[in-house]
């Protein structure tokens, strides 16, 4: 979990060539930095889900916090991979508690599977798988679990997890001393890493590289380190260290196996001397003192090899410092620190054969133990030389032959050319590319030259059809000629019927614009109507108060007179009775003026032209307010005409976001409609017939409902087909425009998400209702 947590927390390299490249080579930082401006959930979650891939993450403490997000924005999303990451959250918490290593495996091993299950590329956690297998020293576990999963990876495509895997077989089969197959797999890490991961490619080169320095092939080593460099060095630079320490020493090590001392030491110089991290903070910090200890070691190899003894002292003594402060073991990603072997070189050189011969028993016992094959021959040959060199045979003869024993097994193994197999492998599908291609440019040519025959006959034969038609097309020309005479004919004809077309378009267009002139005076003619039954409705209505103010204040001043004389008279029972119904009076004007005031700023308030902008509402009252002027507007009219106004209003109706304005106007001729209609079947003289306009409001599953009913007429089926309609109207030519109803449904369908309905019965009245939702949002209903 900390190599997930060191490369989850390096900086990628943004990639300008395939999709692919640009998201796997991303900048993780940059993309922390986008992640902290994101709100809406799925965006956050598709920068999550990246940084899962590339890193990114400020701390551990960062790592869990937006691992624990990621795993909430899943499951609210009710995305599949909900289950794999909080699996892989489970092996997390249990690196933090320093769970058992095999208890970890079986974790991690959980989390790869469920990645599996949902298609979801997870390289970084088959990494953890390897990083297990190794801190257990399970080589042999290792190469079977990746090799299953090559094979399930290889049949479903998995491009990412099949070159992790690849890289991941490449360690425990060097640690068996199988460089051959080792190269490979490294090799076709590399061949699948360059489709979208540069940064991984090189890597992958520079490991093959090292590999065959160990397996004795200098030349191949130093070709695939050059490599490295020059893909890297097409890459942009990457944030945190300037350097690339691995390569330098190994290739340092193939020039010692070439025996180039001189460059040997100054590619050591140079995987210490080249900067170092810019910033201290992050995980590559850490990173860059391992490499530094690994530098040391090589260095001071170099210097032995130069019999500069003294100067390699003080450098063993400082990777040593470093080797025990941070805990390095001897097997890292970063290869094996060779630490024991080297010091034991130091020591023979400095004459302490007791020093030298327990650092090679240390060094022999640590590759013993960890199942290195290469370094437990490298060791059994030195421990031989060393006390051959001492006088002591018979351990000099033990270590020769154990040394011998394991070489044979190598070399029965590997074969005599220490060159990767794969290398031919991919140079004979190279040849089988050029084969191929050289045959395809064969049948290719042959298809060619049997085009160029047949075209060749076609030719002939076609000139014999073109001298054939000769005579006929000769005949035909004559006969066009004659049909164009006919044409030309036809062509005046089309014109003038053209022009004839031209004029009716033109014409119709005039009817057109004059129609929609038309239409929009209906529509105003409309809204002064309404503005007509409302203005009168507001003068009837506060004429009421008026009148009390007007009475109150003839009555008024008549008792002041009065209690002017019993002042007068000193009459001070009288003056103070009298002053009492003054005062009772007063109110009465205040009170009924306070009427008018509240009736003059209503209607100021719904006289505002309308901005479109909902506000809350209160549907009770607004119903109350033109119901009243409605019903005043028409007796303004009719001074004779009565009817009983019905209100059932439902208890603490939720407020409305609505135009108040605009709902006004439809209620208004609602109400109007309803008055109307009543006032009809009044004037046909029944004898019985009370006339009643009721308006009533209820809540209903997230909705306002408001129904408007009369006792009047009543319609027919064929009309309620058609009151909706533009124009269309039952009342007499004068009387209406028929738009009021068409206008009204646009206002509460279109402009507030409602639905305006009417069910009707001849003879029995008609009931209108209005559905408005209480969300301010639209919600399905029958029109």
């Amino acid at each position: 979990m900390l190599a997930l947590l060191w490369l989850a927390a390096a900086p990628a390299v943004r990639a300008q060539t395939t999709p692919a490249h640009r998201y796997w080579e991303a900048d993780g930082d940059s993309l922390r930095r986008v992640l902290d401006t994101q709100r809406q959930d799925t965006a956050r979650l598709r920068t999550l889900l990246h940084m899962f891939d590339v890193g990114g993450y400020r701390s551990a403490g960062d790592f869990d916090s937006l691992a624990q997000e990621r795993i909430q924005l899943l499951r609210r999303l009710k995305r599949p991979e909900a289950h794999a990451f909080q699996l892989y959250y489970v092996d997390y918490q249990l690196f933090k508690t320093k769970a058992d290593l095999a208890t970890r495996l079986r974790a991690v091993q959980a989390s790869v599977e469920a990645f599996d299950s949902v298609g979801r590329p997870a390289p970084g956690l088959l990494g953890e798988v390897g990083a297990m297998f190794r801190a257990l020293n399970q080589p042999e576990k290792r190469i079977a679990y990746f090799q299953a999963k090559v094979a399930q990876y290889k049949t479903r495509g998995a491009r990412e997890n099949l070159a992790a895997c690849h890289h991941l077989l490449g360690a425990p089969l060097v640690q068996r001393g199988d460089y051959n197959q080792a190269i490979g797999h490294y090799l076709r890490s590399a061949d699948l890493y360059r489709t979208f991961q540069r940064t991984s490619q090189v890597n992958e080169l520079k490991v093959v590289g090292a590999q065959y320095a160990e397996w004795g092939n200098p030349a191949k080593a130093l070709a695939y380190m050059q490599q490295s460099l020059a893909v890297g060095a097409t890459l942009p630079p990457r944030t945190g260290a300037a350097f690339d320490p691995y390569t330098y020493r190994n290739m340092a090590q193939a020039y010692r196996h070439l025996g180039n001392d001189a460059a040997a030491l100054r590619y050591a110089n140079k995987s210490l001397t080249r900067g170092g991290p810019t910033d201290t903070i992050r995980a590559y910090a850490f990173q860059f003192l391992i490499d530094r200890a690994y530098g040391l070691v090589s260095k001071s190899a170099v210097l032995l090899d130069l019999r500069r003894v003294a100067e390699a002292g003080p450098l063993l003594v400082r990777a040593q410092q470093l080797a025990d402060s941070l805990k390095i073991p001897f097997d890292t990603p970063n290869g094996y620190l060779e630490l024991d072997a080297t010091r034991a070189r130091y020591y023979a050189a400095q004459g302490q054969p007791a020093r030298a011969e327990q650092a090679w028993l240390t060094a022999y016992r640590k590759a013993r133990e960890l199942k290195i094959v290469p370094l437990r021959l490298a060791y059994l040959r030195a421990l031989a030389d060393f006390y051959a060199q001492r006088g002591q045979p018979d351990p000099a003869g033990r270590y020769a032959r154990l040394g011998l024993a394991l070489a044979d097994s190598l070399r029965t193994q590997q074969g005599a050319f220490q060159v990767a197999s794969y290398e031919a492998e991919r140079a004979e599908q190279v040849q089988q590319q050029r084969i191929a291609a050289l045959r395809l440019a064969q049948v290719q040519d042959a298809a060619r030259a049997r085009r160029q025959r047949l075209l060749f006959f076609s030719t002939l034969a076609v000139l014999a059809v073109l001298a054939g038609l000769g005579f006929v097309l000769w005949r035909a020309n004559r006969q066009k000629q004659r049909a164009n005479e006919q044409l030309s004919q036809l062509n005046e004809a089309v014109t003038r019927q053209k022009h004839d077309l031209q004029s009716q378009r033109d014409q119709l267009g005039t009817s057109l614009t004059e129609l929609r002139a038309t239409q929009a005076q209906l529509v105003q003619k409309e809204k002064m109507a309404s503005l007509g039954e409302l203005t009168a409705g507001i003068a009837h209505e506060i004429q009421n108060p008026l009148n009390f103010v007007n009475n109150f204040s003839e009555v008024s001043t008549e008792l002041v007179e009065e209690l002017q004389q019993a002042l007068a008279a000193s009459d001070t029972a009288e003056a103070a009775e009298l002053a009492g119904d003054v005062a009772q009076n007063l109110g009465k004007i205040t009170q009924h003026g306070k009427r008018a005031a509240a009736i003059v700023k209503g209607m100021l308030e719904h006289s505002r032209a309308s901005t479109g902008e909902r506000t809350p509402t209160d549907l009770n009252q607004l119903c109350d307010e033109y119901l009243r002027l409605a019903y005043q507007g028409l007796r303004a009219k009719d001074k004779t005409f009565n009817a009983a106004l019905k209100t059932h209003f439902a208890a603490g109706l939720p407020l409305v976001e609505a135009v108040s304005g605009d709902v006004g106007r439809v209620l208004l001729n609602l109400f109007s409609n309803a008055f109307y209609a009543v006032q009809q079947r009044q004037q046909t003289g029944e004898s019985s017939y009370k006339p009643t306009v009721s308006v009533s409001t209820k809540q209903l599953d997230g909705h306002v409902e408001i129904r408007v009913r009369d006792n009047g007429t009543g319609m027919s089926e064929p009309v309620q087909a058609k009151i909706f309609q533009p124009f269309f109207t039952t009342k007499p030519t004068g009387e209406g425009t028929g738009l009021g109803l068409s206008l009204s449904h646009d206002i509460i369908a279109q402009g507030h998400g409602g639905s305006l309905s009417a069910e009707s019965q001849v003879g029995h009245g008609t009931t209108f209702s209005i559905a408005l939702p209480l969300n301010g949002t639209a919600h399905v209903a029958a029109t």
